[in-house]
C-alpha cells in the first residue's frame, strides 16, 4: 500500500478531487500554505495500492492547470510506503 501526498493550487482542488473520486480513489484534503509568498494550497492525501500510484499522478496531471507564474509548479507529489494500514 502506498499514501501519496499531493500538494497543489486551491484553485485546483474541485477538479482533482473529483476527478480522483471518479476513479474510486478516496482522499482527505487538508488546506496548506507554503512558499515564498504564502499562496494558498491544498494538501491531499489519498492511500491506495500500489497497482493505482500511477493512476492517480495521471488524474493529477490532467485535472491541474499550469500557473501563469512561471516558478510555480501544478502539483508536488510525495509517494510514501505504508507499513500498516487499519480502519477503525
Amino acid at each position: 500500500m502506498k499514501m501519496i501526498v499531493c500538494v497543489l493550487q486551491d484553485s485546483d482542488k474541485d477538479n482533482v478531487v473529483r476527478g480522483l473520486n471518479d476513479d474510486d480513489f478516496r482522499v482527505t484534503v487538508l488546506p496548506s500554505t507554503g512558499g515564498y509568498f504564502r499562496r494558498g494550497n491544498i494538501t491531499l492525501f489519498i492511500g491506495t495500492d500500489d497497482d493505482r500510484v500511477e493512476r492517480a499522478i495521471q488524474i493529477i496531471k490532467q485535472n491541474s492547470k499550469q500557473s501563469d507564474d512561471p516558478g510555480r509548479k501544478r502539483a508536488t507529489v510525495f509517494v510514501l510506503k505504508v507499513d500498516q494500514h487499519e480502519k477503525i
